[in-house]
């Protein structure tokens, strides 16, 4: 492979903390469609537009998802959907998409997603001793929130919320600790076996089951592609929700008139959503890999490079999104890349919007004074994956 002159070659994409990384991507984007970077100490080509990524999204023969998938998550997570193309994937899509089928997100999720969030702010409140209370919302709502759905959406048994904690952190951390990440999922995947064993012989409304038990054109799915299916589901389902929850809870708390806006017009909650979601989504950048020569915008990628998909700095594109930079939950354009595009389109989108919609109409029902502590301002953290690591907040107790 030619030797190429990265962009900023003093970060490293996939190891550093990049605290300003909108500006580092802002002028990336006006200067290349396609920008060497450094990651994992390998230079990556990382498309920074919106056009050109919303195309190459869609283009599963330059970027196929099952070769960065088998790359990057393979050896932990095992042979998911991800790592799949052809009509191994529309099979497997198919028997996944039938399990989410429409009575199961509308009946069963529905009904435990709002008493959730009460039974996290009620646990808020009585730890209070006094008429202002203090909190981490990352600790004790937006983590334990996104845990405690997927849980109930795979009706597990109760857990400790450490362990199931450690095993969706752990999925999610190779190739950066990928020991780690193998103890996670041979954990996780010893816990899951008996659970398994018991939905196919009792299955009952929950997620679980219903992978356990769908059959499409006389097919089902294996044991193994369960488990691949819950390793990439739970991480997926639990710490991008969660880092989603906490930027969205960020943006309305700095947004004082779009708080007050959410207490007055309930309605108007679905629209700060979607824009919570464009304006920092939960995956920054996503990896994938060019198995051949490509041009692409104009740029020539060498086979067997990295790919980055620079979805953050698609959903501030200028080109496509006026004042990009701003929180407007009024804009116009309604088009963002956070789920994807084209065949991988994220499966969990729906469930994902609806916990944030129902997580920020119950605390501000139930906190309605809520606001960032005094002289605390955490922002948002991350490169790959991205979100406020603490979100100190105050509020009244009565």
């Amino acid at each position: 492979m030619p030797d190429v002159m990265v962009e900023f070659p003093e970060i490293d994409f996939a190891m550093d903390a990049v605290p300003n990384l909108h500006e580092v991507l802002a002028d990336l984007r006006t200067r290349h469609a396609v920008a060497p970077v450094r990651y994992h100490g390998a230079t990556a080509y990382l498309i920074t537009r919106f056009g050109d990524l919303r195309s190459a999204m869609a283009d599963d023969e330059s970027f196929p998802s099952s070769a960065a998938y088998s790359r990057h998550t393979e050896p932990v997570m095992g042979h998911t959907i991800q790592c799949m193309g052809g009509e191994e994937h529309r099979r497997n899509r198919a028997l996944v998409s039938a399990a989410f089928r429409p009575r199961l997100m509308t009946e069963f999720v529905e009904a435990f997603l709002t008493p959730v969030a009460h039974q996290l702010v009620d646990a808020i409140l009585e730890a209070q001793d006094g008429p202002r209370g203090t909190t981490d919302l990352v600790e004790s709502y937006t983590t334990r929130y996104a845990f405690t759905v997927i849980t109930r959406l795979l009706d597990f048994p109760p857990t400790d919320f450490a362990r199931l904690k450690r095993w969706g952190d752990g999925l999610i951390d190779f190739p950066w600790d990928p020991e780690g990440a193998k103890r996670a999922s041979a954990d996780f995947t010893d816990y899951l076996k008996p659970i398994v064993d018991d939905r196919r012989a009792k299955p009952g409304e929950d997620l679980l089951s219903s992978l356990a038990s769908v059959e499409v054109d006389g097919e089902r799915l294996s044991d193994e592609e369960i488990f691949s299916f819950l390793r990439l589901l739970f991480p997926a389902g639990a710490d991008t929700t969660y880092r989603g929850l906490g930027s969205m809870m960020y943006a309305a708390l700095t947004h004082r008139d779009v708080w007050e806006r959410v207490k007055a017009e309930p309605e108007c909650i679905p629209a700060v959503v979607q824009e919570a979601l464009r304006w920092e989504g939960p995956t920054a950048l996503l990896p994938r890999f060019a198995p051949k020569d490509v041009r692409w915008a104009g740029v020539d990628i060498p086979g067997g490079s990295e790919v980055l998909f620079g979805i953050t700095s698609a959903n501030r594109d200028r080109e496509v999104f006026d004042a990009p930079d701003r929180f407007d939950p009024d804009r116009k354009e309604r088009e963002f890349l956070s789920f994807g595009h084209g065949a991988h389109f994220c499966l969990g989108s729906h469930l994902a919007r609806r916990e944030m919609e129902v997580s920020l109409r119950v605390l501000s029902e139930r906190l309605p004074d809520l606001r960032l502590a005094d002289g605390s301002d955490p922002g948002i953290q991350g490169t790959v994956l991205r979100g406020p690591q603490t979100l100190p907040v105050e509020f009244s107790t009565h």
